[in-house]
Parts: C-alpha cells; structure tokens; sequence
C-alpha cells in the first residue's frame, strides 16, 4: 500500500515541528495522529529518516532545493499554525521527497532491517554492505540503506558498529537527536533514557547534537579511545580518553564498573535477567561501586557490595530486594 502525497505532508509537518519543539498540546496530536493509521507511523518514521539524511546531501543539491523552498513558501495554505522555519523546511522535504527526483537519487530504500535483543547480546551481524554490527541486551535498533546514505536508529540500548569502506555512503547513527557519521572505523554507541556515549575503538568518528535544520550543535571529531557523552540539549558532560579493550566488553559476557551508583549497577545486571529487583531506600541506590563482573557472576557481586557496604539481600526466584544492615 503506497503513502500519498497529503500524509506525507503531514508526516512532514510532525517531523520539522518536533525538530523545532513540540509543545504538551502537539506532543498529544501528533500521538493522535501516529495511532489512527499504520501509514501515519510508516510515513513519519521514513520523513524523519530523510530529514537526517538531507543534512550530508551534496551542496549543489541542497542550495537547488532551498531556493525552490523559499520560492514556494508563500503557496503553503496547510498547517498554517506553523513557524517560518516549519513551513519552509515541510516544503523543502516534500519537495526532495516528491517533485525533483531526488528521493530516487539519494533516498531510494535498498535495505532495511530491525534488530532486537532480549537478555542474550547478539554478536557480528553482517550488514549487506559488509559493515558488522554486535548489541548488547535489551538493545533495539533499525537499519536502512539508501544510494548515498547509511542509516542506524538507535532507540534503546548499547551496539558496537565495525563499519566497512564505502566513500560514497556516509554511515549515519542516530540516537535521538545526536548523530555519528562515519566511512569506516570501529566504535560504541549507548543510548540511555537521558544521554548518548560515544567510544571509538579505532578510526575517526564525527558526532553532534542535531539541534535544528541549520545547526549542528557540539560538533566533535573523535578518534581512538576518545569517549564522549552528550545529555539535555546536547550538552557534553564527559570528554575523556579511555582503555580501547575496556570498550564494549558486554561482547565477552562482561560488565565493567568505575565509580558507578548502585543504581546503575543493578541496572547493567537486569539486562540480562528476567529478575527484578528494589532498593528498600534512595540512599541505597547512589552508593558508589567500582569492578568488572561476568554476566553470570551477580551473586558475586551481591557478595562484594554487602563487603563494602552494611547491606542485606533477599532474594528469591523473581526479586531481589537491597536493604541497609539492621545494627546491633
């Protein structure tokens, strides 16, 4: 079933407003939207992929389709609640997407594929263009190949990409709003609710925080054993060099600690465990832990932390609870 032109605007106009900043009442329509139809969902993830990519078009095509945007921008006649910026940047895409052809130069789909993984890692996943890609647990993630572009997305998750040659197709990663760009290196990517890291293991990596059409906020140029992580509106919290083998040891059925809450700690093990697990108060969680661990090593580590700390675990099947130590 094809998309047609009045959803692809639509999907269009969602897109570029979320790139400008959904308000609460926008955030609900465009929920609204996205449920009525399975096509609102396939168009928008598809425009909002394109609108990623239009960033790496060649400057010649990108400067044509601006002038022909900015010519337009006075025909515009739908959603006219919308900014300058949102009406010029919809007719820009739709333009690229509909009337130039230059979807089937540089947007045409070739490949596409969605990986997910429960509490196993799935390791070396040879991609078409002979890129390698391994994903720790609880990792989710789509790929999508075009004539000219690359595409991963991110949602959730850790994944180790071992991108292969290829200088006429970029190798973009998304994770939320920051991107990675590549043409052939090694590197991690780790997406938490609240920021995106960066490892690199070898080669050179572009990152930046996708903050609107125009601007590329903190843009970086990593090389080996650079590690960065963005947070809230492309902040960089962490910019430091780190030990390349301790770089996505998840691949060995590791987990590596430094100066981590416990929190965090429980966390990394749940990925791989059906296991739940409580803190029987905050104080608990923002204790400080340090240490590497295997996978299947969690009642060693319960072991370690009541050594260094006057905590008690009770556990059973499904749960484990942490309490404080009742003193004597």
């Amino acid at each position: 079933m094809s998309i047609d032109i009045t959803i692809k605007e639509e999907a269009t106009f969602w897109v570029t407003c979320e790139k400008e900043g959904l308000s609460a009442f926008q955030h609900e329509e465009l929920h609204d939207w996205l449920a009525q139809n399975p096509l609102h969902v396939k168009a928008y993830q598809r425009i909002k992929s394109i609108y990623a990519m239009s960033l790496s078009l060649p400057k010649a095509s990108a400067n044509s389709l601006s002038e022909r945007a900015h010519k337009e921008v006075k025909k515009i006649k739908r959603f006219e609640q919308t900014k300058y910026f949102a009406r010029v940047a919809a007719i820009f895409l739709v333009m690229g997407v509909s009337t130039f052809g230059v979807y089937d130069t540089f947007f045409a789909l070739k490949f596409s594929d969605s990986f997910n993984a429960d509490v196993t890692p799935i390791t070396k996943q040879v991609l078409p263009d002979g890129s390698i890609i391994s994903y720790d647990a609880k990792t989710q993630m789509s790929v999508a190949f075009y004539n000219n572009n690359r595409v991963v997305t991110l949602d959730k998750g850790a994944a180790m990409f071992e991108v292969a040659k290829d200088a006429k197709r970029v190798f973009i990663i998304h994770s939320d709003k920051v991107n990675i760009e590549v043409v052939g290196t090694k590197f991690e990517v780790i997406r938490s609710n609240d920021a995106t890291t960066i490892n690199v293991e070898e080669g050179t990596v572009k990152t930046y925080y996708d903050a609107s059409w125009f601007e590329k906020r903190n843009e970086i140029l990593l090389s080996k054993a650079d590690s960065i992580t963005y947070v809230h509106e492309g902040v960089v919290s962490h910019y430091a060099k780190i030990n390349p083998s301790k770089i996505a040891i998840w691949r060995d059925n590791r987990i590596n600690f430094n100066q981590v809450t416990l929190k965090h700690a429980m966390d990394e093990f749940s990925k791989y465990t059906t296991i739940s697990f409580a803190f029987a108060t905050p104080e608990i969680e923002n204790y400080v832990i340090t240490g590497e661990f295997a996978f299947n090593q969690m009642d060693i580590f319960l072991q370690t932390i009541t050594k260094l700390y006057p905590l008690k675990i009770t556990k059973n099947d499904q749960m484990i609870e942490i309490s404080q130590k009742n003193k004597k």
